[in-house]
């Protein structure tokens, strides 16, 4: 039996899974991101892991179809270029894919994170059936993957999918793309605690405060969302607005590009039932009315494994389902 192998870098960690043809995970690894002090000492790192996952499993490389990576930030998919990762030291213009090509001696490919994720729900996750799909992740940071025709769209310089950077106001508060009025500047969850946080310090009342004990730097996504579960109605009037905006976001993209299914996941997508309702009473109050019927909102379904399963799927989105089922 031959498996593919995921790596999805991330932020704090950099996870790696050996993943078979169904999406089943057959082993995993995962190591800090930070612990390496710079870009050649994580590029060993990743060469060893795979190799000592591969082994450590009983196979060889013979029994690995190929290597796929989900990278945050911008990625030239032909070098397999990563741009920039913020947290390691001196890393610009990597063309990581073609470096591990030559020292693995395997079909490598690279893209961005939540393009990846797309392609893992497109083939077997909530997005299973689907022609033309947004996904969208809503955690640190707003990201967007799309799949237009049954083919996952990067656009002219393989930056398409930027979700969190649609601007949705004319004026409002500046996102770190350097911009304001993002997408992402109302529905990353650092800007929804921070601005939580200035609500509690001008008097709002709230069981969030007593939840972390006064403590305001304890405040998180899932303090809110249990604040909310709990009755809170200043914690249901965040995820109410913060639907509301995401919503405004969504339905530009109804409207553009008539999609038919739109995919959320990441940590602010687990406030549930109360930021989905509010996201889809916006998209139908502010989308056109038939592309607005015809969508579908729902959660994302591989959870916290979506990032290694989209890296895998990658290589079989890049090779062909006939080509891998041929070997």
């Amino acid at each position: 039996m031959r498996y593919l192998i995921g790596v999805d870098i991330g932020g704090t960690n950099i996870k790696l899974a050996l993943v078979d043809k169904k999406a089943r995970l057959r082993g995993r690894k995962t190591f800090s991101t930070t612990s390496f002090e710079g870009k050649s000492d994580l590029i060993d790192g990743i060469v060893s892991q795979i190799k000592a996952l591969v082994s450590g499993a009983g196979l060889s490389k013979n029994n690995i179809i190929g290597v796929g990576i989900g990278a945050p930030g911008a990625v030239d998919i032909r070098t397999g270029t990563v741009h920039y990762l913020t947290n390691i030291p001196d890393w610009r213009e990597v063309p990581l894919g073609n470096i591990l090509k030559k020292r693995l001696g395997l079909p490598v490919f690279v893209d961005n994170d939540v393009n990846v994720m797309a392609l893992g729900e497109v083939y077997f996750g909530a997005g299973i059936g689907a022609v033309n799909m947004l996904c969208i992740t809503l955690g640190t940071g707003v990201g967007g993957g799309l799949i237009l025709d049954g083919k996952l769209y990067r656009g002219s310089s393989y930056a398409a999918g930027e979700f969190g950077h649609v601007p949705i106001n004319i004026s409002g508060p500046k996102c770190k793309c350097g911009s304001w009025a993002c997408v992402e500047a109302y529905a990353g969850n650092n800007y929804i605690v921070k601005d939580v946080i200035a609500d509690i310090r001008k008097g709002a009342k709230t069981l969030i405060t007593k939840l972390v004990k006064g403590d305001l730097s304890k405040i998180t996504p899932e303090i809110i969302s249990e604040a909310d579960r709990k009755g809170d109605r200043f914690a249901k009037k965040v995820w109410t607005d913060v639907g509301n905006k995401v919503g405004i976001g969504l339905a530009g993209v109804v409207n553009l590009l008539n999609v038919e299914k739109i995919v959320i996941g990441g940590g602010v997508a687990e406030a549930g039932k109360i930021l989905f309702d509010s996201i889809k009473k916006t998209i139908n109050a502010r989308a056109m009315k038939l592309p607005a019927k015809t969508v579908r909102i729902v959660k994302a379904k591989l959870g916290y494994d979506a990032g290694l399963i989209g890296a895998a799927t990658l290589v079989l989105y890049e090779l062909g389902k006939e080509n891998v089922t041929k070997n």
